[in-house]
């Protein structure tokens, strides 16, 4: 038998698959088992077969299960089987070729349409990509004039200014490990995070002024 073309093959037989209402799951896993070990003796035009073979790769239990599948394919077309009724030898199956029929064959071929549309998809693609990239494109202050400017418009000190800026320029104006991309809300977060810090130190050092562990003696007149 002269080489069959392994991709065209299974394309012609899993289209017919496809259209077949007859063809289950267990047929699928069965003629593939077939397929693979045809495929291995390089396409013979008749294969002697294991069955316990054949069922371990296509993980099928039951024997009686893999008969009925076995004569379901062979009623339908897809091969040819011959039992044997010597247990010494195995039976032999023949597999017909679906890569010779030209209607089996895949069809290569693209439709003007389809070819216009894939065109056009491509740099449809790149600047859908390109205006996701700037989007989230980072954002940071041009100098740090620029940063001393909005902290004044906060009524924030001159000193917290600097410091803000200083720490995210040495950082790379990264948060987390990602770019910053709204270096004014970062700013905005850095203020309000001061704010807390200080509300909470003030609020510590008044507790602990009420809370003193130190022995006082309040028998001394005042």
């Amino acid at each position: 038998m002269s080489t069959v073309n392994y991709i065209t093959h299974l394309n012609g037989v899993m289209r017919k698959f496809h259209k077949d209402p007859g063809i289950g799951p267990g047929h699928r896993n069965l003629y593939l088992a077939f397929f693979q070990l045809w495929n291995k003796k390089r396409f013979p035009q008749k294969l002697m077969i294991n069955s316990q073979l054949i069922m371990s790769i296509a993980k099928i239990r039951s024997r009686t299960t893999y008969l009925k599948l076995l004569q379901d394919l062979n009623k339908l077309g897809y091969l040819k089987y011959y039992p044997s009724s010597n247990p010494q030898i195995g039976s032999i199956i023949e597999l017909f070729r679906y890569d010779t029929d030209p209607d089996q064959k895949t069809n290569n071929s693209c439709s003007i349409f389809d070819a216009t549309s894939v065109q056009n998809m491509v740099p449809f693609n790149k600047q859908k990509i390109k205006t996701f990239k700037n989007s989230i494109k980072q954002t940071r202050p041009e100098n740090e004039h620029i940063v001393l400017d909005f902290f004044k418009k906060e009524k924030r000190s001159y000193l917290e200014a600097q410091m803000f800026y200083n720490f995210y320029e040495a950082i790379g104006w990264k948060m987390n490990g990602n770019p910053i991309v709204n270096w004014v809300a970062c700013a905005k977060k850095w203020i309000l995070k001061a704010d807390e810090i200080k509300k909470n130190h003030s609020f510590k050092t008044q507790r602990d002024y009420l809370h003193t562990t130190k022995i006082k003696d309040y028998s001394d007149p005042l």
